[in-house]
């Protein structure tokens, strides 16, 4: 076999914050040929079943007891030479970057061999959906595993939540979401890294506060490590999942179109790499399968889903310093939604969860510094507009400054006047006019048909001193992250305690949700990233 002398690269200064965290040794994987991060690798100790993904920007860390006992790593990518690393060569309080060197990548035809028929990319892709019950367990089986979900802003995490998780998996011949138990083994907010609450509500599709831009998620309990769980279409073949691969078995291999590019090694398998796409009017999506050639195993599923570009449309998206989870690409086009799922082989040969990374965007309409609370004031007829802060130029503000429609229709408006102790408008439509008759009968008549949701207001020409106009929002796009990174398998083990099992219909944040500690052991870690994206490593081009 061939072996790859591993090369280390040691900055000798201490980053910020090792050593307030002295019980890990740090590093980043970083591609010899290319002097770029290598995310999502694994980083297992040898001989053991314990292990880690590393970050978006390579990064990871590794507890420094299994240095003391002179343990080996085994760092396993797609598409890269497995190799060994002596924990004994890594330095503790200093930043260790180790590159590794990219496999043999051989280029393929569009038809391959096979079992003496030729078969087409499709083909190849067919034989792997319906093996999945043959290649991965159908007998119960637990991962424990490092969960995280967080948001990126112009480069910086924030948002940071972190957990280890235990999913008491029922076998692949059972649906998932249904059939599944799960245990918390511990939650919590980092607050080290920035808390943004405006970016961390929940999604607001009524007022557009925060919604996922041309798409919505179906999971509406809030939960977001099932609303993970739910867009892994490996385990949920049979299942609906995300759109457009909804379910894997029938809709994915009809919908998209198919290309073999070649032959390349996972953790010292040869897998096909075969490239998708799929578009119609509105979207197009593109990825890549990575599929065992002897056994037909499903390693990896990449997708990504963008918004295709129409006349009038920005070539490119708001904020440029955008990154994303495929190794800080950017993009001339929307990416809406990045799905990645890993499996590798474990015991009986089966295949097993490594990772899943969702990733999507969000759009944000962040309130201004100038802001109004609207108010139905049923005693005297009126609407009353309370600013946080005094206007300017309330001599030039006139009633055509204001807009009150309520089911759609406009209210005229008889006057308005300010009180300045109160920093409040008081705007009096007409009441007794025929055009009013909806207003008044609705609105200051029965209080209990008033319907707040069917009024709509707005204002011009009404600004702070500092130039801010009422109620002006500002768009903003962040990123949002969810992902499980399998640290133990435990093959052939179904859940023995089914107390404190975690409530699938609750937020993992929710003071109800039992957190099972009896069972956290110190063989998992929270692989906790450092605040800013590749904040290790080399000045990378």
């Amino acid at each position: 076999m061939y072996k790859l002398k591993v090369l280390f690269l040691f900055l000798f200064v201490t980053v910020l914050g090792f050593s307030q965290d002295s019980d890990y040794i740090f590093g980043q994987l970083v591609d010899v040929t290319q002097l770029e991060a290598v995310p999502f690798a694994t980083i297992k100790v040898k001989d053991k079943s314990l292990g880690v993904i590393t970050n978006i920007d390579g990064t990871f860390k590794i507890p420094i007891r299994f240095k003391e006992v002179g343990e080996t790593l085994e760092i396993s990518c797609m598409g890269y030479i497995t190799q060994e690393v002596l924990l004994d060569d890594l330095f503790v309080g200093q930043s260790n970057i180790i590159l590794i060197k990219p496999g043999a990548f051989e280029l393929s035809g569009a038809i391959v061999f096979a079992n003496f028929k030729k078969l087409t990319a499709k083909q190849i892709v067919r034989i792997a959906v319906h093996s999945i019950a043959k290649n991965y367990p159908i007998d119960p089986f637990r991962l424990t595993g490092y969960y995280r979900d967080y948001q990126v802003k112009n480069g910086d995490y924030t948002n940071l939540n972190e957990a280890i998780i235990e999913i008491a998996d029922v076998g692949f011949n059972k649906k998932d979401i249904l059939d599944n138990n799960y245990h918390l083994y511990s939650y919590s907010r980092n607050t080290n890294f920035e808390v943004d609450s405006f970016a961390r509500q929940p999604y607001d599709y009524a007022r557009f506060q925060k919604i996922i831009p041309y798409a919505k998620l179906e999971n509406d309990k809030g939960n977001e490590f099932l609303t993970l769980r739910l867009h892994d279409a490996v385990r949920n073949y049979g299942l609906e999942s995300f759109s457009f691969i909804d379910d894997i078995a029938s809709d994915f291999i009809d919908k998209h179109r198919f290309k073999l590019v070649g032959k390349t090694n996972f953790n010292k398998e040869s897998v096909y790499r075969i490239d998708f796409s799929y578009i119609d009017d509105n979207y197009r999506a593109e990825g890549k399968v990575y599929i065992n050639i002897y056994d037909f195993s499903i390693h990896q599923l990449d997708y990504s889903l963008f918004k295709r570009l129409k006349p009038g449309d920005n070539t490119y998206a708001v904020n440029e310093q955008e990154r994303f989870s495929d190794g800080f690409k950017k993009t001339n086009s929307e990416l809406l939604y990045h799905i990645q799922v890993e499996y590798a082989r474990g015991d009986r040969e089966k295949m097993f969860l490594n990772y899943i990374s969702f990733y999507n965007k969000i759009m944000l309409q962040r309130p201004g510094p100038f802001r109004a609370r609207f108010i139905v004031d049923l005693n005297d007829k009126s609407f009353k507009i309370r600013l946080n802060k005094m206007p300017a130029k309330l001599n030039k503000i006139k009633k055509t400054d204001f807009k009150i429609t309520y089911k759609d229709r406009l209210v005229p408006i008889e006057d308005f006047y300010f009180l300045e102790d109160e920093r409040t408008f008081v705007v009096c439509p007409y009441i007794e006019i025929e055009e009013s008759k909806i207003t008044k009968d609705y609105l200051f008549k029965h209080k209990d048909r008033v319907e707040v949701s069917e009024i709509n207001y707005s204002f011009t020409n009404i600004k702070d001193r500092e130039g801010n106009k009422l109620d002006r929002t500002n768009l903003e796009y962040v990123h949002q992250y969810r992902e499980f990174f399998t640290q133990e398998t435990q093959a052939n083990k179904a859940i023995q305690d089914t107390t404190q099992l975690l409530i699938k219909t609750l937020p993992l944040y929710s003071p109800k949700q039992p957190v099972f500690m009896e069972e956290m052991q110190n063989d998992y870690w929270k692989n906790t990233p450092l605040p800013k994206l590749n904040t290790l490593g080399p000045q990378l081009p």
